[in-house]
């Protein structure tokens, strides 16, 4: 039933961020829509393979995320325009080839999850949303954070990450030892993932309005 709703979401949000991103939105609005289109089709023909197909979904998931986390980086290139932002985003892009090639031929191969590059990602997307709360926060003109375009979404990002990261890092050896633990914080996984997509939703909407105001 999680799934359902967890997939059935991710839908959701997609098409409403068609209806509301513009062509004079913040590109990184339209990343966004992307990111959400590939979410939501990669975690369909999982959850096909794991219910219906017994497939394994690992390598899958693998690719994803090394596509998932840059194109976060990409998003906040356009938000973020201080040097040390983009200094982050480029080292972690650099860093992603390095644990794709390491990962795959050295140590997890296809078939296991790359924990360490997620634990990696994690921390990446987490600092990415502190470095947005302070721009925010020491910007010169004073906004309403509420309103400010991608704070619904940073907020997300930040207590996603922060609530899933412990589990990252030792997922390889759960999933080895305790399937009982694996079920339960799958659920715990799909709870924050509703809040991540809830907000991603919010935020679509604030920058809709705000487009809307200006027009």
């Amino acid at each position: 039933m999680m799934d359902y709703i967890y997939i059935s979401l991710i839908g959701i949000v997609f098409l409403l961020g068609l209806f509301m991103v513009k062509k004079q939105s913040l590109f990184s609005y339209k990343l966004m829509l992307v990111f959400l289109l590939y979410t939501f089709l990669n975690e369909s023909w999982c959850w096909y393979l794991k219910n219906y197909a017994y497939g394994n979904t690992y390598a899958l998931y693998n690719i994803y995320y090394y596509i998932r986390f840059p194109i976060i980086g990409w998003m906040y290139w356009y938000v973020l325009s201080t040097l040390g932002a983009r200094i982050v985003i480029k080292i972690f892009w650099i860093l992603s080839v390095f644990a794709l090639i390491v990962n795959t031929f050295l140590l997890y191969g296809f078939h296991l999850l790359h924990s360490n590059y997620l634990v990696a990602g994690g921390v990446f997307c987490i600092l990415l949303a502190l470095m947005h709360f302070y721009v925010i926060l020491t910007s010169i003109k004073k906004y309403n954070p509420l309103q400010t375009p991608f704070f619904w979404i940073s907020t997300a990002l930040f207590f996603y990450f922060l609530g899933i990261l412990p589990f990252f890092g030792i997922i390889n050896l759960l999933l080895k030892e305790d399937l009982i633990f694996v079920d339960t914080y799958s659920i715990i996984i799909k709870t924050l993932s509703i809040l991540l997509y809830t907000l991603i939703g919010i935020d679509f909407y604030v920058q809709w309005k705000n487009l809307k105001s200006k027009l």
